[in-house]
């Protein structure tokens, strides 16, 4: 098949977007905001329809609107965005899910259109193929119950099963097939419902197809294993917020943040942590970035049994845990914000909140369930919602505690991990002294600087007044600092799997004789594993 860019479409006054390309395709590039495997027919098995396009001269005040259309013309499905600021060009990235969704058994041409201002601006036709045994042999939804400590068994419910009927289990990966995990013979059978028994399957999205003797296939049918974990809504108990996109959103909610949930502000802005663990928090600094597919400011939550969740778009400065500290549920966080990739949602302001088995945030989410949001559907958007989590730290105006008082800053990282603090160096301050010390001859860390003009102090920056990589504690003494704010960061270099514990001492000489007193340090934690690696929404 050939396949070519839609060049310009059609051109709206100068008071509106225009649409300068656009392509439909079965993958997506979070990062950036791309299709491919492009083509203009998709498999009733087909895991979602993306469709790509950019808008130039976009004007704050555009309203902008993306419609799927069924064969029949009705509106399926529809992406507004609200909320979009003045810029020369915009990349929108969506989504139409199918396999498991109602797509899948409403096969014919399909379009999709973008609509600006209420006009429509640009209409792509697709085909959603039908099932070649719509009637005949079908599973219309798959079910679990607990069998043993270590087995499940699955219900099929559906039309056309026999006795000796093969059920297929299989798993979705990140980049849209399947990997078959078994063929089990059904424990009981009948025409409309099959019951097989299997291992029971870890957090994830899975697929169900019977094979009848007579060779005939059903069509894939999805189902979830979220994790038996207890989470509760990121916001104060009580609060009413807007659920604007769950797993499966149009917006931004494909590959690894499927199964992540947009929540919205009303009144209150408090984010609260779902689970309690050790908190590593992320302030980058952040503001909107309409065209970087960013999580902004976040704020990570290690629950200490392989799982962990993440809280994103959060504003910069609010964060009101440390970096490390152990964290209960309910607890407050932060306040939200609109940092990172924000665009098109109630202002912009949203947190973003996800659950992964590995600490980056960019790991791929495993559905959950909210505790305090139980009848919760995919695409079951937009809602107002209010959370039972409930806990007497829940107050985001509570002011962190500061080391000005002369304790020691504590932290830890393990290797290859980061850590920073910014420290405010007041103007007219003769001498800046930092020093860091750990224990164990086994470990080392490295103590870096970067001043507020951005010259780097460490073993390959200016080392002037630094006592060395090998030496333990590693120490600063810096003549005439720079006044305004650096950033104190402290990197694993060596060791096991098990956190460093560190502590950093540091004080200003002021001008004039006075005697040195303790830097004024803000909670500006970051918390980073594998820098090379850029977090995406």
């Amino acid at each position: 098949m050939r396949l070519v860019f839609i060049s310009v479409i059609l051109c709206l006054p100068t008071f509106a977007a225009n649409i300068r390309q656009a392509s439909l395709g079965e993958a997506a590039n979070e990062q950036g905001c791309s299709v491919s495997r492009l083509t203009s027919v998709f498999q009733p098995t087909t895991r979602q329809v993306f469709f790509q396009f950019v808008a130039q001269q976009v004007k704050s005040g555009d309203q902008l609107r993306v419609d799927w259309l069924d064969p029949q013309g009705a509106v399926a499905a529809s992406t507004p965005y609200t909320d979009i600021p003045d810029a020369p060009t915009l990349c929108f990235l969506t989504q139409l899910p199918i396999s498991g969704f109602p797509p899948a058994s409403q096969p014919g041409l399909w379009s999709v259109r973008v609509v600006v201002n209420e006009q429509v601006i640009l209409t792509k036709p697709f085909t959603v193929a039908g099932d070649p045994n719509p009637d005949l042999l079908r599973v219309s939804l798959v079910t679990r119950r607990f069998a043993t400590e270590k087995e499940t068994d699955f219900i099929l419910d559906g039309a056309g099963f026999e006795s000796n009927s093969i059920i297929h289990i299989a798993q979705y990966t990140k980049t849209g097939g399947w990997t078959y995990l078994a063929a089990l013979f059904p424990l009981t059978a009948r025409a409309n419902q099959v019951i097989v028994r299997y291992k029971s399957l870890p957090a994830g999205e899975y697929l169900a197809i019977v094979r009848n003797p007579d060779d005939r296939l059903s069509k894939p049918t999805r189902f979830l294993v979220a994790t038996a974990s207890s989470y509760k809504l990121p916001t104060v108990s009580g609060e009413p917020w807007v659920l604007t996109q769950g797993p499966y959103g149009s917006f931004s909610h494909w590959n690894n943040t499927l199964h992540a949930f947009d929540i919205a502000p009303q009144a209150g802005r408090c984010i609260v942590a779902m689970r309690s663990g050790v908190a590593f928090t992320h302030d980058l600094g952040l503001r909107q970035t309409p065209n970087q597919r960013t999580f902004g400011n976040y704020i990570t939550i290690d629950h200490g049994d392989g799982e962990y969740s993440h809280y994103g778009h959060l504003a910069s400065g609010t964060f009101v845990v440390k970096n490390g500290q152990t964290v209960e549920q309910g607890q407050a966080l932060a306040t939200v914000g609109n940092s990172g990739y924000t665009l098109g949602e109630g202002g912009g302001y949203h947190v973003h909140v996800q659950v992964t088995n590995a600490l980056p945030i960019y790991s791929p989410s495993i559905p959950f369930q909210f505790e305090d949001l139980p009848d919760f559907r995919p695409r079951s958007t937009p809602r107002t919602i209010a959370s039972t989590n409930a806990s007497a730290l829940c107050d985001c105006k509570r002011s962190l505690p500061q080391p000005g008082d002369g304790k020691q800053l504590v932290g830890s990282v393990v290797v290859a991990q980061w850590w920073n603090e910014i420290a405010t160096v007041p103007t007219g301050s003769r001498s800046l002294d930092i020093s860091l010390a750990w224990e164990g001859a086994d470990r080392d860390l490295d103590l870096h600087l970067v001043s507020p003009s951005g010259k780097h102090y460490g073993w390959y920056g200016e080392t002037a007044g630094y006592s060395g990589k090998k030496t333990n504690p590693e120490q600063f003494h810096i003549v005439n600092p720079e006044s305004g704010q650096w950033r104190v960061s402290v990197e694993g270099i060596q060791g096991d799997a098990r956190p460093i514990e560190f502590r950093i001492a540091s004080n200003t000489g002021k001008a004039g004789g006075a005697p040195s007193r303790p830097v004024h340090t803000n909670a500006f934690a970051v918390h980073h594993a594998g820098l090379a690696a850029k977090p995406t929404q």
